[in-house]
């Protein structure tokens, strides 16, 4: 019953709300796609409309935060009604932060054009303007500035409208959202810094969708529920999710959840694992809720832009009446990541939890092609259908990993000191030299992609070996406690077997390539010492040669063997460089001030 009561009561709110940005609008504060609703806003449109909106309100404020690739400055808009505009006076005062990302990829702007209406309507509509009582609104109003100033008519091969639109890739061709973690541009790192500086409650990273033919003009990635701490898990299902359909269905914009499919959608469609790669996946790792609205290429560009207004604000609607029960999930979350010892690090669709989705789609065929004459596959929208579908949105953990006491970086990797000092990851220097035995993991196998992804070879299908021995840290090299908040974030990056390390990224390749050898000829009589002066050695090597005859036919084969298993072979070849650390620490610690030691 309190959860009906809830939901029709956000029912109301958004039916009310719903209606608002059909008011009348005193023209010079029209959006310029309120001018054409053909055209989205360009980068220079946006940050004068809002320029503008500061100039006029005391509870706007803009600014440039950072900057991208291309050096181009990154605007942060600040919306609170209090002229409130320091994070730490927002979270104390008790209101939720919301933080909304738009054009990230630039030629799917609808997210643009629905901020500039909604910055506009909360300065001057008091309705809307109420939900600011409980609530602070941060917007990137156009994140990916470089690919959004190379605008063209053709850039969305598929897509219906705008007129023009800008360039999924930065200044460095890099997709920026694959970059959340490994961070390589500018545009990641201000981002970064903002993420922290505000410890938003819910992020809102706004898209358009490729993909099958359907009716919904909108849908969304949620937070993939099994990742999350149970608090957070818990009221993303019972309480936000319901509401925000239900609210989206009663303003005229029903949604589904994002259509992921291997085929028409009939035959089914199953969750996005969200991985850190992804803004949402990232969010999640500080226990912040994420939600990707995509919007469908093939619905006309009004109609996308207006969705995707609704959309943010039934989720502020949502964040006002829930203030508190999303602050608290957020910090029981927190508390509960800190005090969890097994995390998964990999997932795996699961097909054995099925539910029925009532989902609405056109009928789908396959014809012949007039370019090519073979089979292609359409949609007939004369043919709409409405039925229960299968829907998969459940993940299942397959791998998993200890969290250890903590972690020893050794200061070389300064490229990731960099990365988990921009994410506020608590660290300390060593003081003095010390050996410790601790366990240490040695790279048994991995398969890289054989082409560049997102300016990396990344590895994947990695199998590591662990064993105890002695290992020397140098005075200044990091360590990294994992009680913390940053643990999931530390325990998605730090094992190299995680699909989003620091190992796949390739910031620690050195490892992989042997830089010292031996020349045959002169090892022979060397290695026949090794032999003669080590039995087990030699049982060892004759129990390989009988397992694998064709050995005995390799000579440069079993002098490698031999090598390898010397002590002449370098002790860092394929050794993990960082360590994890199970046992107390009591070496000599200074706080982490810099790169520099």
């Amino acid at each position: 019953m309190a959860m009906l009561f809830r939901i029709v009561n956000t029912i109301l709110c958004c039916f009310l709300l719903s209606g608002l940005n059909s008011q009348p609008i005193d023209f010079s504060w029209k959006t310029p796609f309120e001018r054409d609703s053909t055209w989205s806003a360009s980068v220079e449109e946006t940050h004068d409309f809002l320029a503008k909106l500061a100039a006029s309100s005391t509870f706007v404020k803009t600014s440039p935060f950072g900057f991208s690739d291309g050096f181009l400055p990154i605007h942060e808009v600040i919306i609170s009604l209090d002229g409130q505009f320091d994070p730490d006076s927002v979270h104390a005062s008790g209101k939720a932060v919301i933080l909304i990302n738009n054009a990230i990829h630039p030629g799917e702007s609808e997210g643009v054009d629905a901020s500039l209406m909604l910055a506009r309507d909360m300065v001057f509509n008091p309705v809307i303007q109420k939900l600011l009582d409980r609530v602070v609104v941060v917007i990137l109003p156009y994140y990916n500035l470089d690919g959004g100033l190379d605008r063209r008519s053709s850039y969305r091969a598929n897509q219906q409208g705008p007129r023009e639109q800008g360039f999924r890739g930065n200044a460095r061709n890099l997709d920026l959202n694959r970059d959340f973690i490994k961070c390589d541009t500018r545009n990641a790192q201000t981002f970064t810094r903002l993420f922290h500086k505000w410890d938003p409650d819910m992020f809102v990273d706004t898209h358009t969708s490729n993909g099958a033919d359907y009716q919904a003009t909108i849908t969304v990635i949620a937070t993939q529920p099994d990742k999350l701490p149970p608090a957070l898990a818990a009221f993303q299902q019972t309480i936000l999710l319901p509401e925000l359909y239900a609210g989206m269905d009663i303003a005229g914009w029903p949604m589904t959840p994002y259509v992921h499919s291997d085929g028409p959608p009939e035959n089914g469609i199953h969750g996005f694992l969200d991985l850190p790669r992804y803004s949402t996946g990232y969010a999640a790792l500080f226990q912040t809720l994420g939600f990707m609205p995509e919007t469908h290429m093939l619905k006309p560009f009004p109609d996308r832009v207006h969705s995707t207004y609704q959309f943010l604000l039934t989720i502020l609607s949502i964040a006002r009446h829930h203030t508190d029960e999303l602050i608290a999930a957020k910090m029981e979350a927190r508390k509960e990541a800190r005090s969890t010892a097994i995390w998964p690090i990999h997932w795996q669709l699961d097909t054995t939890r099925q539910v029925s989705l009532l989902f609405g789609g056109y009928a789908a065929g396959y014809k012949p092609s007039v370019v090519t004459g073979l089979p292609r596959l359409y949609y007939d929208r004369d043919k709409p259908w409405k039925r229960e579908i299968p829907y998969f949105p459940h993940f299942t953990s397959v791998q998993t990993s200890t969290r250890p006491n903590g972690w020893v970086l050794p200061q070389a990797y300064t490229q990731i000191a960099e990365r988990l000092a921009l994410n506020q990851v608590s660290m300390f220097r060593v003081v003095r030299d010390t050996m410790v035995r601790t366990r240490v993991g040695y790279i048994v196998e991995e398969t890289t992609f054989p082409r560049a992804y997102e300016g990396h070879y990344p590895h994947t299908n990695v199998v590591l070996r662990e064993v105890e021995e002695p290992i020397f840290i140098r005075a200044g090299d990091l360590w990294i406690p994992s009680d913390q908040e940053a643990i999931a974030y530390l325990m998605a990056t730090m094992d190299p077997r995680a699909p989003d390390s620091w190992f796949v990224w390739n910031f620690m390749d050195g490892i992989l390539g042997q830089k010292e050898y031996f020349s045959a000829y002169v090892f022979e009589d060397l290695a026949a010492e090794i032999l003669a002066g080590q039995p087990a050695l030699r049982k060892e090597l004759d129990r390989e040669l009988d397992q694998n005859p064709a050995m005995r036919q390799e000579a440069n084969a079993i002098l490698d063997w031999i090598y390898t298993h010397s002590d002449y072979y370098e002790p860092t070849h394929l050794r993990y460089p960082i360590l994890a650390i199970d046992g107390p620490v009591d070496w000599s610690l200074k706080p982490f001030t810099g790169i520099n030691p």
